[in-house]
C-alpha cells in the first residue's frame, strides 16, 4: 500500500534551525494520516527460466536443453519426488534433433491430466509445442513427444504407482501493510485458523492493537519497515523510511525504533524498498541493528536486483526470500492461482514464502483455499519457522 509522508509548515528560521526542526517533526510529531489508496504493488520478479526466456527459430538445443531441466522443475511442483525423476541424454543421431528423455513415477493421487496441462504450459512459454501426446485407456501412462517449429526435442513418459508418495511443503504467508486497517478485517485474518505472519507499519494507528491480536490469535509478528523505492517521490514509503542519503546513525536510528514499536515482532521484511535492498551499504547498515536485536530478515524482493537476502545471509541472520506476490490482481482467480502457484514452488524447495496484504479479497481466498492446501499435505508456518 502506498504511504503518504508527513509534512508542517515551516517558519524561515536559520538553516540550523530548520535542520534541528525538521528533526523534531520526524521523530516528536505524530498526527492522523490521511487516507490511503491502495497501490498496485511491484511487478512480479521472474524466478524461472520458463518466465524469461523464449526459443527463437533454429534455437533447438537451447530449447530441448531448458525444457528437460524446466520438466523436472514442473513435475516436482506438482508433488512427484525428485528421487523418481530421471533426465537421459539421448545418443546423438544423424538427422536427429531429439536430445532428451524424461521418465518419472507418478503418485496416484496426481492426476496424469494435470501433468500433461502443465507440460504443455511449459512448452509453450518456451516457444515450443506438444507434438504429440498418449495416454493409456488404464490412465496408468502417460507419453508426451515436445519439440520446437515441428522438430521433435524432448520425450516425456510417465508412469503412475501406487508405490510413490507424493511430496508436499511448507508455506508461510506474510500479511503486509498492516497497522491501519479497520479492525473488523484485521480480525477476520487473525480468524483464520491456520498460521500466518502479521507483518505490522510502525506508528500507525493500530500498530499496537493488530500485534497484540495476532499474538494472541498464535499468529506470528514482524515489523513492515518502509524504505525507498527507485521511483520515488512518484511512490512514497511514508513517515519512518529509510533513504539512502541518510547518514549511518540515521538509518540505525531509525531501525531500532521501528523495531521497538511493533509489540511481538521478532522478524523485519522491507516495505517498498527497491532502491535501498540493491545497496550493499545502506541495507547493511539495517541489518546491522537487526542482528544486534536478534531478529530475522525476509527480502520482499521489491527489486529483481535486490542484494538484501545474500547480505543478510553473509551477515549470518536467519534470512528468507518472497517467492511471489500473491495478491497483485484482487480478482479471487488470480489470488488462487498465484497461491497454488506458491504452494508448487514449496513442493520444489520444501519451503515458500509468499506475501499478501490485508484485504477483504485476499482474507477470503485465503480462508476457503487454505485448508484445501492443508488436505492436499502442505504445512503453514510462520515466518520466523520458515527462515533459515
Amino acid at each position: 500500500m502506498a504511504r503518504t509522508r508527513r509534512g508542517m509548515p515551516i517558519l524561515r528560521l536559520s538553516a540550523g534551525l530548520v535542520v534541528a526542526a525538521a528533526l523534531m517533526v520526524g521523530w516528536l510529531w505524530r498526527a492522523p494520516r490521511p487516507h490511503r489508496t491502495p497501490d498496485p504493488g511491484p511487478p512480479e520478479v521472474a524466478t524461472t527460466l520458463a518466465n524469461t526466456w523464449r526459443a527463437g527459430p533454429g534455437e533447438v538445443v537451447a530449447f530441448a536443453d531448458t525444457m528437460a531441466r524446466q520438466s523436472v522443475e514442473t513435475l516436482a511442483g506438482l508433488g512427484i519426488p525428485r528421487d523418481v525423476i530421471h533426465v537421459e541424454r539421448l545418443e546423438s543421431s544423424r538427422g536427429s534433433t531429439m536430445r532428451w528423455e524424461v521418465r518419472g513415477r507418478v503418485p496416484e493421487d496426481v492426476p496424469l491430466a494435470l501433468c500433461n496441462l502443465w507440460l504443455s504450459r511449459i512448452a509453450r512459454r518456451l516457444g515450443g509445442e506438444v507434438l504429440d501426446g498418449r495416454e493409456d485407456l488404464q490412465g496408468s501412462r502417460l507419453s508426451m513427444l515436445i519439440g520446437l517449429g515441428g522438430d521433435r526435442t524432448t520425450l516425456v513418459t510417465l508412469r503412475r504407482t501406487p508405490a510413490v508418495q507424493r511430496t508436499a511443503g511448507r508455506i508461510a504467508l506474510i500479511i503486509d501493510d498492516c497497522g491501519y486497517q479497520s479492525r473488523k478485517l484485521i480480525q477476520s485474518f487473525c480468524d483464520i485458523a491456520h498460521p500466518l505472519t502479521f507483518s505490522i507499519f510502525p506508528d500507525e494507528r493500530e500498530t499496537v492493537w493488530t500485534a497484540e491480536q495476532a499474538a494472541k490469535s498464535g499468529h506470528g509478528v514482524m515489523v513492515h519497515l518502509p524504505m525507498e523505492p527507485n521511483d520515488y517521490p512518484t511512490r512514497d514509503p511514508g513517515q519512518g523510511a529509510i533513504f539512502i542519503a541518510h547518514p549511518y546513525d540515521r538509518i540505525r536510528q531509525i531501525t531500532r525504533h521501528a523495531l521497538t514499536t511493533v509489540p511481538h515482532a521478532k522478524g523485519v521484511n522491507n516495505h517498498m524498498g527497491s532502491r535501498v535492498t540493491q545497496d550493499r551499504r545502506v541495507i547493511g547498515y539495517v541489518l546491522e541493528e537487526v542482528e544486534r536485536q536478534g531478529y530475522y530478515f525476509v527480502d520482499s524482493v521489491t527489486s529483481p536486483t535486490s542484494v538484501a537476502y545474500d547480505v543478510s545471509v553473509g551477515m549470518g541472520i536467519p534470512s528468507a526470500r518472497n517467492a511471489t506476490f500473491v495478491d497483485l490482481e484482487s480478482d479471487a482467480d488470480a489470488i488462487e492461482r498465484r497461491l497454488r502457484r506458491l504452494a508448487m514452488t514449496a513442493r520444489q524447495t520444501g519451503t515458500a514464502v509468499g506475501i499478501a496484504h490485508a484485504r477483504s479479497e485476499t482474507q477470503e481466498v485465503l480462508a476457503r483455499v487454505m485448508p484445501e492446501l492443508v488436505a492436499e499435505g502442505f504445512e503453514f508456518v510462520t515466518a520466523a519457522e520458515a527462515v533459515r
